[in-house]
């Protein structure tokens, strides 16, 4: 057996940043207690949603500082959830992945971009797996989750497990309100469960969904976060899920030897292969 232990943060993202980035070592701490390889925070858990006349590179660089730090200190590999970020006076949503000596192994910044984060933000269109002692780390970021496309280019370049920090909402007030009312006025949105199952399963991965707590106003806007972090993996789907909003830890082991089980049964990966290469 090949097994990474992971300790995933349904985080209660409050409207503060300070706030929230003198919350973050109480989880890398309960990280440590339980023997956990690797931490994830959810989305833009350190500072939400900021728009850029309110962006403030020191955050940026409190933030790194302190993964940096606690990485070490707790001999954890880490994921910074995400950060908005300024590269090349653009804007971007970046997530940062630390080893267990505090170094940074490389970035990934959001490809599919929300409408309200279009305003301000731009994307991507890249994808990196980051190869590691714990196992070939890919990262995606909320909407990221509706495309296929992402975690399938990740799979053919080597991703095990695949984390996707998220700030998904049951509710919003930036969502259309066909969506809110119409389709889930009185029921629980299950399309994270859904995708991320099929994920995992379509591209022979164990898939780590890390979504925010509660609610979070800002800018005029209500949200109440969907919570609901869970583990995926190929052949189960969702095996182990937080089933609430609430701020708490999903901490699993994971064996990454069902990963070449899945490649031999299913053999997807090698039939993309030959699909794109004609």
């Amino acid at each position: 057996m090949r097994t990474t232990k992971i300790c995933a943060v349904q985080f209660q993202i409050y409207n503060d940043f300070n706030k929230n980035i003198s919350r973050v070592e109480h989880f890398f701490e309960i990280a440590n207690k339980n023997n956990c390889d690797i931490i994830c925070f959810p989305e833009v858990f350190l500072t939400a949603g900021m728009q850029k006349k309110k962006y403030n590179p020191e955050y940026v660089s409190k933030s790194k500082k302190l993964f940096s730090k606690l990485s070490k200190n707790y001999n954890l590999y880490s994921i910074m959830g995400s950060i908005i970020e300024k590269n090349e006076n653009n804007l971007y949503n970046i997530s940062y992945l630390f080893d267990n000596k505090g170094k940074i192994l490389g970035d990934y910044k959001k490809n599919h971009l929300t409408k309200n984060e279009q305003k301000y933000l731009r994307p991507d269109d890249k994808i990196k797996v980051f190869k590691t002692k714990i196992g070939n780390i890919g990262i995606q970021i909320c909407r990221d989750l509706l495309y296929p496309e992402i975690t399938r280019k990740l799979m053919l370049r080597g991703a095990e497990i695949v984390f996707c920090p998220s700030f998904w909402c049951s509710k919003s007030t930036q969502y259309s309100n066909i969506y809110n009312y119409k389709y889930f006025n009185k029921k629980i949105p299950n399309e994270v469960t859904s995708l991320a199952s099929a994920r995992a399963i379509e591209s022979e991965t164990v898939f780590v969904y890390v979504n925010a707590a509660g609610t979070f106003n800002y800018n005029g806007a209500k949200n109440t976060l969907l919570g609901r972090t869970q583990i995926a993996l190929p052949f189960y789907g969702t095996t182990h899920i937080l089933n609430h909003n609430k701020e708490s830890v999903l901490i699993k082991g994971v064996d990454l030897s069902m990963i070449k089980d899945a490649k031999k049964i299913y053999g997807t990966e090698k039939d993309l292969k030959n699909y794109y290469r004609n």
